[in-house]
């Protein structure tokens, strides 16, 4: 059976909806900052929140953020963009972070930047 791919949604009514791919991106870093990795096995690369939990005093944790991204995204096939850096913003509730995640448009170079916040 395929699969969908974005920038499809499957509407509540059953019917196929398609979305902004740029949107639609944006939405799968967010699940991803949501999700451990390992969990879906379609793709066992993808998912940021155990990194996320885990590692919020390694020094290296910005790098490992991108290159999992960059990873996940190789591994469904998506060449459009990458991640170029992943910051980790200051914030005063000791109980999230907020990631800035700036992606790179392969082809026209244009930037994106988008943040998710890690709940714990």
């Amino acid at each position: 059976m395929q699969s969908l791919a974005i920038p499809l949604r499957l509407q509540e009514n059953g019917l196929l909806r398609r979305e902004d791919g740029t949107r639609s991106l944006l939405a799968l870093l967010d699940v991803m900052a949501r999700t451990p990795q390992g969990s879906w096995q379609a793709c066992p690369k993808f998912g940021l929140r155990d990194l996320f939990e885990n590692g919020r005093q390694r020094a290296d944790l910005a790098r490992l953020a991108a290159d999992r991204i960059n990873n996940t995204f190789r591994e469904l096939g998506m060449t459009e963009y990458t991640v170029t850096a992943v910051v980790r913003e200051l914030s005063a509730n000791r109980e999230t972070d907020t990631y800035s995640i700036t992606l790179q448009h392969a082809e026209t170079a244009e930037l994106i930047t988008t943040s998710v916040v890690q709940g714990y």
